[in-house]
């Protein structure tokens, strides 16, 4: 097969497999469209040599990055709606609700690390270790109750998936 050709097909095959087109389908394409003869194998090793974005085209990976741009969608928002209540003196959710916040940048030996607003309106930082324990520091506010550190540990296992 000439260069000319392989170019061809290349470019064929990164335009169907853009578009979501199978390895079966692309081939069946084209060897009708070039009337060549490339077998399955032939076909996927032309096209693990392309530059596509496998992801783009499978499913699941689509609908993990759409949920994990949803999440960090209401984590912005979440946050920017704290520090405006902050800045007004106000606690951003209802009466009830624990709030669990993520850090962008950890101390050296924390894994994870973020604030804490309790559901009776105390506030902490809080750290998981580099063990995987949790902890909590710079309390303000009062004590949290036994059901406040359940409530607590549960958002931090949502907001660190």
């Amino acid at each position: 097969m000439d260069k000319e050709l392989e170019q061809q097909i290349a470019v064929f095959m990164t335009e169907e497999l853009a578009k979501g087109t199978g390895l079966s389908q692309l081939q069946t394409m084209v060897n009708e469209k070039f009337n060549t003869h490339l077998t399955y194998m032939e076909i996927r090793i032309i096209a693990s040599e392309l530059q596509v974005d496998w992801n783009a085209t499978d499913p699941k990976a689509i609908a993990a990055a759409k949920e994990k741009a949803k999440k960090e969608e209401e984590a912005r928002l979440a946050e920017e709606e704290a520090k405006l209540a902050a800045e007004n003196g106000e606690t951003a959710e209802a009466p009830g609700k624990c709030v669990v916040t993520v850090n962008k940048v950890n101390p050296p030996g924390i894994m994870a690390s973020g604030t804490v607003t309790f559901s009776g309106g105390s506030t902490a930082d809080w750290y998981v270790d580099q063990t995987g324990r949790p902890g909590i520091g710079n309390l303000k506010g009062a004590q949290p109750t036994q059901q406040e550190a359940e409530e607590f540990m549960v958002e931090l296992q949502k907001v660190l998936r």
